[in-house]
């Protein structure tokens, strides 16, 4: 991949079809791909009935935020769309970042 590392992507799992929103850590010459925070997008009904995308985490009980994935079972990985990677930062991180259009005084 030419992507430098690291940065906020979208990995395709190759045999369950699951679409990971993560930070791509790295690449090894073994064939590993490191990833962090791993998030998947779930659908969830709000109170009103509705629909709407939740972020939710991918390692709900592991101890550890990062893991290797072997490339082998990784169909293809993209950069995130930019709204979506602001929210897996914030989901995060302990900053709270600005809405767009910048701050007012």
């Amino acid at each position: 991949m030419s992507q430098e590392y690291p940065y906020k992507g979208s990995v395709h799992l190759k045999h369950t079809g699951h679409e990971l929103i993560c930070d791509v850590i790295k690449e090894t010459s073994a064939g590993v791909l490191h990833i962090k925070n791993p998030c998947t997008l779930q659908t969830v009904v709000t109170g009103d009935g509705s629909s709407q995308m939740a972020m939710v985490p991918y390692l709900v009980t592991a101890k550890v935020d990062e893991v290797g994935i072997k490339l082998t079972d990784v169909l293809f990985v993209t950069e995130c769309r930019t709204d979506v990677a602001e929210q897996h930062t914030q989901m995060f991180s302990s900053v709270i970042l600005p809405k767009a259009g910048g701050f007012e005084i």
